[in-house]
């Protein structure tokens, strides 16, 4: 039995993933096997592992002391140095799958936009940024799991095929929070 592995890492920008190669998610660009730059990990029957997060920046402004406005970027990532594949064991369907786990990545980046939106302009703003992002990555993460339970790790065609669907909708509804960068 072949399986595939996903794991969340959800960063917060910092000096260590700054400078750490990513490829940013795009409607009209799919994973290819050479985005897997990672050492392959001996998991038994692993045949993958996708590396996504969210990651987002701010920026605050202020007049006398009072905060008056603030920016917020959001962003989906891929990480190629940490993601990996079996080459012997790989197929165009295991691709498939983990190119969703990066679309699912991409849909919760688009929720965290969508919530952006709702937040107030307060002295708190900072916290519930971190608030939001917290609950939108623990939510990702359950999504992350549910989707390779239910395709058993892309195993069950019917339920893949379930899955695009159901990502490729979800998309579409949160379309107009897709990044304003790209």
């Amino acid at each position: 039995m072949i399986y595939n592995l996903f794991v969340v890492l959800a960063l917060v920008l910092n000096e260590q993933s700054i400078n750490e190669e990513v490829i940013e998610w795009e409607d009209t660009v799919q994973l290819n096997w050479s985005d897997f730059k990672g050492r392959p990990q001996n998991f038994g029957d692993v045949v993958a592992l996708t590396s996504s997060g969210i990651s987002y920046k701010f920026s605050v402004k202020e007049d006398r002391h009072k905060v008056t406005d603030f920016n917020v970027q959001v962003q989906a990532h891929f990480y190629p140095k940490r993601s990996w594949f079996h080459k012997k064991r790989a197929s165009d369907h295991i691709l498939a799958h983990e190119q969703l786990h990066f679309d699912i990545t991409e849909l919760y980046a688009r929720k965290f936009r969508k919530e952006i939106t709702l937040l107030k302009i307060s002295k708190n703003i900072k916290r519930d940024l971190e608030s939001v992002y917290k609950r939108i990555i623990n939510e990702m993460a359950i999504e992350q799991s549910t989707y390779d339970l239910e395709t058993k790790h892309s195993m069950d065609a019917k339920s893949q095929s379930d899955w695009n669907k159901r990502i490729k909708d979800a998309l579409k509804v949160y379309n107009d929070y897709k990044n304003p960068n790209k």
